[in-house]
């Protein structure tokens, strides 16, 4: 079976840091690019943080840096609400990604059987406005409970609600993994004194940064991971088919709702088994059978 082609459209970010290194660590996955979107904290410091973790990883695949400013609104970082400047604790590359153009980021979300968007929709929702639909998309984003960036709404979603609104209503294929399920995934202690003492460098690197979560603006929970964990293990998670939207104005702006339908365009996932989940990422990152 080949393996799923990916592209990884982020804004690193701890949390996304480990999504990559789960990535790059199973053969089922062969990630093809990387696009950056402000959202967790500007663009120049998200992508700094994703050449640093390329690098880290050997990563050999190109680099978009894409949208700095929401569609509408002004810019809204998690540096912002939670302090910081978003910066990952990692040396600079010792060689810098090589970057491409907005046409080379184009061909490969088109290339791409899964478009991966752990960040902020504007990116996405530039992709669709454009005429360009990749296959599928499965995004960390929304929340059906309570938010994150402010009451109502989860920051991915909060930071351009009009992008999210654009991709909702797109008709491409969506997985959506929201933080219901990823604000329970706190990596527990044992875990990550393991991946430290591994001699896998996906390890090794998650085992070096997972220590500072919940700090410099990074999230305690790794959200970002249980997307690639939902491509790699579905039967870790339970799902539910239906129709997401989102609201773009007014006090509740940045809120997704959810109508359930078994023909419905979205599945989004409402449970997972999070101790399972933790075994397999330590046995993948670690390069365990």
């Amino acid at each position: 079976m080949s393996a799923i082609r990916l592209l990884l459209d982020c804004d690193p970010g701890l949390d996304d840091a480990v999504a990559l290194s789960l990535a790059m660590a199973s053969p089922e996955i062969e990630v093809i690019g990387l696009s950056t979107v402000a959202a967790n904290a500007p663009i120049d410091t998200v992508t700094g943080n994703a050449e640093k973790v390329m690098d880290r990883l050997d990563c050999h695949f190109p680099l978009f840096e894409g949208a700095a400013q929401p569609l509408f609104i002004k810019a809204r970082h998690s540096t912002d609400i939670w302090g910081g400047d978003g910066r990952l604790a990692l040396p600079l590359p010792l060689k810098p990604a090589r970057r491409m153009a907005q046409a080379e980021f184009i061909r490969l979300a088109l290339a791409a059987d899964v478009v991966c968007a752990i960040g902020s929709l504007t990116n996405i929702a530039g992709l669709v406005t454009g005429g360009h639909k990749p296959k599928r998309l499965a995004i960390m984003g929304g929340a059906l409970g309570r938010g994150n960036a402010t009451p109502h709404a989860e920051l991915n979603i909060w930071a351009d609600p009009h992008a999210a609104e654009i991709v909702f209503a797109s008709g491409i294929p969506i997985m959506l993994i929201p933080l219901d399920i990823t604000r329970t995934l706190i990596v527990p202690q044992r875990m990550i004194g393991h991946l430290a003492q591994s001699a896998a460098k996906p390890a090794r690197l998650c085992g070096e940064l997972l220590p500072h979560a919940g700090s410099n603006a990074h999230p305690a929970a790794i959200h970002d991971a249980a997307v690639i964990g939902a491509l790699l293990w579905p039967a870790l998670f339970t799902h539910q088919r239906g129709t997401l939207s989102v609201v773009t104005r007014g006090e509740e702006e940045g809120r997704t709702h959810f109508a359930a339908a078994e023909a419905g365009p979205h599945e989004v996932m409402s449970e997972v088994a999070r101790d399972d989940l933790f075994a397999h990422m330590q046995k993948r990152l670690s390069g365990e059978k």
